[in-house]
């Protein structure tokens, strides 16, 4: 049995079920029918002798038996003068007992070898007396039982029949989201295709809230698989260049570097490419991280204001250019944060800014209220952006042209932003015209 499909062994115990269900209640039927049947050949006979009473007439004295039914509903009907004298009728005659007659009695008879009931009855009129007998089969109601147990054994495989029927089609029904969802997961299995979905309709049932289940867990696991193809695909890609810049200075260093200044020139140029690519790689961790959803976010609540000025402060000075940093931050605004990220949004905002504004710029930190949110803003006179990459700072390692003379850096600190600024909720905005600066805003929901 429990290598049969759950379909087919759910039909199968319905049908059973029904089958037992069907077989008690002809049973029932039946047992309690007898009972009713013989009551039934009793009132027959009462009913039918009964009702031939007025049939019975005489005609100057002369009796007439024209009107009277002989035989109906298996009944016979006799007559009989005072004396037993038989007049009329139809049926046996002479059986034992035949000459006893009992006004009004039922009784139990052998004819043929076969049980009767008898019911006599004296009739008295105006022409005189008669006896009026009634004579059936003690099974008279034997055929309604014989038409029972046939219908019975002809609807009982009718009713197995159709209730298999309407049983498999019933579990077909019920089990064709269990067999979409088998297939889904086949096809996601044998494909490698994570972005095959159930999709059933909404609903409230186990099989529904299953399928749901698995659509997360699809959908968790399609981010996690992209996140390792992207983070693969960005590490080999950009940690390409430094690797090879560390290998040729390597090779230059043993081949022609012959003084301790020269080698430590070297050393240098291996430290800063070493230290780019840790830079990097942590950036790429971050990013991959939060796109698992794998970054433990510990929100708590926080002074924003105090976060802003310190971070400010911090990238200003590490920027190594003589600019005009100016700040405007309202004091005691309060956030659900994250510390260490939003540290990290406020510091990769400013040190964008910093990095493309030209020495003798200016740079203006805000942090402001506005209808129960946080709006951040870090403005810049440096080179701006045009409009037709605006749509792209956000993109991973997307970097605009470099002929403008500006160290472009990994390009990941934008989309570190924009991923910090999801995970809280907030929003990103930014304008800029080419020669005229940049302002990035960011606004998220403050607490009271």
């Amino acid at each position: 049995m429990r290598f049969l499909s759950i379909k087919t062994r759910v039909t199968i115990y319905f049908t059973l079920m029904m089958l037992l269900i069907v077989a008690l209640v002809l049973g029932t039927i039946l047992i309690a029918g007898r009972g009713v049947m013989s009551s039934n050949a009793e009132g027959t006979l009462l009913d039918v002798v009964h009702d031939e009473l007025d049939d019975i007439e005489f005609d100057d004295g002369r009796l007439e038996l024209d009107e009277l039914d002989l035989y109906r509903h298996k009944v016979y009907i006799q007559v009989y003068d005072t004396d037993g004298g038989f007049l009329g009728g139809a049926g046996e005659q002479n059986f034992d007992g035949s000459g006893d007659f009992r006004n009004g009695e039922i009784r139990s008879v052998t004819v043929n070898g076969e049980p009767y009931l008898v019911y006599d009855l004296l009739v008295q009129s105006d022409g005189g007396q008669v006896w009026m007998r009634g004579l059936t089969n003690a099974d008279n109601n034997f055929s309604a039982a014989r038409v029972i147990t046939i219908l019975a054994l002809i609807i009982l495989p009718v009713l197995v029949v159709i209730t298999a029927v309407v049983g498999w089609f019933i579990a077909r029904h019920a089990f064709k989201p269990v067999r979409q969802i088998t297939d889904t997961v086949d096809a996601i299995s044998d494909g490698d295709d994570l972005s095959a979905r159930i999709g059933l309709q909404r609903g409230r049932d186990e099989i529904h809230r299953l399928s749901a289940t698995f659509d997360r867990m699809f959908d968790r696991l399609e981010r996690s698989f992209n996140a390792e193809k992207r983070f693969a695909s960005d590490a080999s890609h950009e940690l390409r260049t430094p690797v090879a810049i560390i290998l040729a200075e390597c090779e230059y260093a043993r081949e022609n570097d012959k003084t301790v200044e020269d080698y430590r020139e070297s050393l240098e140029v291996v430290e800063r490419q070493g230290r780019r690519m840790s830079a990097l790689i942590n950036q790429l961790l971050g990013l991959t991280r939060l796109d698992q959803g794998t970054q433990s976010i510990n929100r708590e609540r926080a002074d924003f204001s105090e976060l802003v000025g310190v971070v400010a402060d911090e990238a200003a000075r590490a920027c190594g250019k003589e600019l005009d940093i100016e700040k405007d931050v309202a004091p005691n605004i309060f956030a659900e944060i994250d510390v260490g990220l939003m540290s990290r949004l406020v510091q990769n905002l400013v040190e964008n800014a910093c990095k493309y504004t030209p020495e003798g710029g200016s740079v203006k930190v805000s942090l402001t209220s506005d209808s129960g949110r946080a709006v951040l803003r870090v403005s810049d006179t440096g080179i701006g952006i045009s409009k037709s990459d605006l749509p792209h700072i956000w993109d991973r390692f997307w970097q605009a042209d470099s002929s403008r003379g500006v160290d472009r850096g990994s390009g990941l600190g934008l989309s570190i932003v924009r991923q910090i600024s999801d995970v809280h909720g907030g929003s990103l905005a930014v304008d800029s015209a080419p020669g005229k600066g940049s302002t990035f805003t960011y606004s998220m929901n403050r607490c009271n």
